[in-house]
């Protein structure tokens, strides 16, 4: 996570306020973020904050928003490159989703927390998630359709929310897993438990697939 208590002066205010909020709601969750604080970690009046994106709802949104924007442009682009009639294509439709917010295009942990709390959120995270994701989240619905002919759209749908669920309990990245198993915290890279994850979602679709 960056340092929030020093942050870059090479940065243009807006990016430093972005880079300070995600920390923020991060650590602290909507409600516990405070603009003074996030103003002080960004190292400008807090009146900015205010002049570029309004209130706390909005530079929340912000947040998400340009962290989505990556996600999605990655997501879409490894999704292009997926040949839907191959019989690999489940497997690649699922990297194409899982893989980019386990990647450099996720953040990292800041966002991996405020993504995970997205998921389970309350209205105002339904809002954000339905302005920033829905749209991508059509597009892996179609390719599943594509991939898997004949089954029906609530089955994919249901597929790719169960999918969501397992990505976001590994982007929480909170030792549960290692403290079960008695190995010390992050014992697993993160490359290789988006493979074990690619693995675990390719298959319990593929499983779902079959029941219906």
């Amino acid at each position: 996570m960056r340092d929030s208590t020093a942050p870059s002066t090479d940065l243009p205010a807006r990016d430093r306020i972005l880079d300070a909020a995600e920390d923020a709601f991060s650590e602290d969750g909507f409600a516990g973020a405070a603009m003074k604080d996030i103003a002080t970690r960004a190292g400008v009046a807090q009146g900015l904050l205010h002049y570029h994106f309004d209130n706390k709802d909005g530079l929340y949104s912000a947040v998400v928003h340009r962290r989505a924007s990556a996600i999605n442009a990655e997501r879409i682009e490894r999704l292009e490159g997926v040949d839907l009639t191959s019989p690999q294509a489940l497997e690649g439709i699922v990297a194409a989703f899982i893989l980019p917010p386990l990647g450099m295009a996720g953040g990292g942990r800041a966002y991996a927390r405020i993504f995970a709390g997205l998921v389970s959120g309350n209205a105002r995270d339904a809002a954000v998630v339905s302005a920033n994701y829905d749209t991508t989240a059509m597009r892996f619905l179609d390719a599943l359709q594509a991939a898997c002919p004949g089954v029906s759209r609530y089955t994919v749908s249901l597929g790719y929310h169960m999918a969501l669920g397992a990505l976001s309990a590994t982007l929480a990245r909170n030792g549960r897993a290692e403290r079960l198993a008695g190995e010390e915290p992050d014992a697993q890279d993160m490359d290789a438990q988006a493979r074990n994850l690619v693995t675990f979602v390719t298959g319990g679709i593929v499983a779902l697939v079959g029941t219906t």
